[in-house]
């Protein structure tokens, strides 16, 4: 309690002073905020909670956790924690909390004025992160082209090669874009092909920009095939998947599903191409415990999906665009810690490329992609 000196005029007329207590403006104080939430000298904290303005209007924050954080050592973890002056708060600062579970802090004022605020279990950042910052060269001549050097990544370049090589294309659908980038050094340039004046039964129409985790095995007979969609992803669930995009769609779309000569192939003046991101969690193995992959025939309908995080509307962009997009459990599906599962991230200059419909030219560039999850005991 803080006391001031006030001045007063005595009955004699001389100065004195007499004592006044500030507790009666104390008593009246409603606030009841969380000033600041740390944690000191915890080395599996990645990134400290953010009271931002929407975290303070919601009442929910969270931190982020290193790769090598366990359930066990999130328990560990004891806050340090700055609230309104004359608050108090409840659990108290300097406590360890089950943090791996989520706690609700009650923070009081002293006129009875409370609020709750929610600490919720802490998402970390799985190693399973593409910055799109280093790529390879690969080829030479009209087969000349980069292909991002993280492991895991895979192209549709893959097979324009073949197409570059006997002269029905021209270029390549994934470039390294090293002038329009969010950080880093480059990103990824994917860009739709046309190819309507060459279509052929086994030349498509456009040549879309894809860019996934998985691998690319040219099938002429089958091409949706071509793509082996996944990349090993166990024991923890993913709740999230993040990164930035920037979309141009082309001007002419075409129709080119089941075209087989140039004259066959249609031109939809009412319908924009739209971008395809997306992230597919999906079983590894079958009952029989045979490997499971999914490809292009497969990665939308499979019943070994799991969760799915879509892009709702894959529209322009002139800007980079952030996006954070909740993965969401099929019916009848929950994450299992100990199954073998697979992810698939999957995107594309034309969301539906691979019906051989889209426009020429349209271009989608990708920066920092990332995976989060959530661990789970």
């Amino acid at each position: 309690m803080k006391t001031y000196l006030i001045p007063t005029l005595a009955l004699a007329g001389a100065l004195s002073l007499s004592v006044q207590s500030c507790k009666d403006d104390e008593a009246k104080s409603s606030n009841c905020r969380i000033e600041s939430f740390t944690f000191e000298q915890a080395p599996i904290v990645k990134e400290q909670p953010k009271l931002t303005a929407e975290d303070a209007s919601s009442g929910t924050f969270t931190f982020k956790l290193t790769p090598e954080a366990t359930p066990g050592a999130v328990d560990e973890l004891v806050p340090t924690i700055v609230v309104s002056p004359f608050a108090t708060i409840d659990p108290p600062s300097g406590i360890k909390q089950k943090f791996s579970a989520g706690v609700v802090y009650t923070v009081t004022a002293p006129d009875g004025t409370f609020r709750k605020y929610t600490v919720q279990a802490p998402a970390r950042q799985m190693e399973l992160r593409y910055s799109l910052d280093t790529w390879r060269s690969e080829g030479t001549g009209r087969g000349a082209h980069d292909e991002p050097a993280e492991e895991g990544l895979a192209t549709s370049s893959t097979g324009a090669l073949f197409l570059n090589v006997l002269n029905i294309l021209t270029g390549y659908p994934v470039l390294q874009e090293t002038d329009e980038v969010v950080a880093g050094a480059a990103a990824a340039k994917l860009v739709t092909l046309d190819n309507s004046k060459k279509v052929t039964a086994l030349y498509p129409a456009i040549v879309p920009g894809s860019l996934f985790t998985g691998t690319f095995s040219l099938d002429m007979l089958d091409r949706l095939n071509s793509t082996k969609f996944g990349v090993p992803y166990n024991d923890l669930m993913p709740v999230a998947f993040k990164g930035w995009y920037k979309y141009l769609p082309g001007e002419i779309f075409y129709d080119g599903k089941g075209a087989t000569t140039p004259d066959e192939v249609k031109i939809l003046d009412d319908v924009t191409d739209e971008c395809a991101i997306q992230a597919v969690l999906y079983e590894a193995e079958d009952l029989q415990g045979k490997e499971v992959t999914l490809t292009g025939n497969t990665i939308n309908t499979s019943p070994f999906r799991v969760a799915v995080a879509s892009l709702k509307e894959g529209g322009a962009q002139e800007k980079y665009t952030a996006f954070e997009i909740p993965f969401e459990y099929l019916p009848g599906q929950t994450f299992i810690k100990g199954k073998k599962y697979k992810m698939a991230i999957v995107c594309s200059s034309s969301k539906e490329g691979d019906d051989f419909r889209g426009a020429g030219g349209s271009t989608l560039y990708l920066d920092e992609l990332e995976i989060v999850s959530d661990m789970v005991d």
